[in-house]
């Protein structure tokens, strides 16, 4: 699937992508099937899409699958536009997009997965390279609360530990 930056461009600013939601309550309860099944209909029918599987916890991590002609979210029209405008066609990619607040400091993550034409031939490895990318990427969310999670009570414990020895000082 090849287009120009201009007819990618008309897509987004008309708003003529799918784009659907899935929701997990957490992360036990994560099932990549009914995405998968979302992405495999809509490159295979050639459009252009957003899907996202929500998890939602305390903070929601928000993994998501697009097709885009460069390494942004589609939501980031207005920088698109001025990087594709005028483009000759080209492939259209498959991307891998992991968004919280502790997977990087701006809170977004973005691999290219593959080429929509990589994925059409051959769905069930792009798709385990997908699952591997959002496994990894959750795992290190979870280390990265964990980290913070301790840092917090190591702290919590310094202060709890100051006016004791400023008494005994006195």
């Amino acid at each position: 699937m090849d287009m120009t930056g201009n007819d990618f461009i008309e897509i987004l600013t008309n708003e003529t992508y799918t784009t659907k939601t899935f929701e997990a309550a957490d992360q036990a309860t994560i099932n990549l099937d009914e995405l998968f099944a979302d992405v495999t209909k809509t490159t295979a029918a050639n459009q252009i899409f957003s899907d996202a599987l929500i998890i939602n916890e305390e903070e929601p991590i928000i993994l998501r699958i697009e097709t885009n002609l460069i390494n942004l979210p589609i939501r980031y029209t207005n920088a698109i536009r001025k990087i594709v405008v005028n483009d000759e066609a080209k492939e259209i990619s498959l991307y891998m997009i992991v968004e919280h607040p502790l997977v990087t400091k701006s809170h977004l993550f973005i691999k290219r997965a593959a080429s929509v034409q990589s994925f059409l031939d051959d769905p069930t490895s792009v798709a385990e390279k997908i699952t591997a990318f959002f496994n990894e990427q959750i795992a290190q969310i979870n280390a990265n609360k964990e980290a913070a999670k301790q840092a917090e009570q190591a702290e919590a414990e310094q202060v709890e530990n100051e006016p004791a020895a400023e008494t005994r000082n006195q």
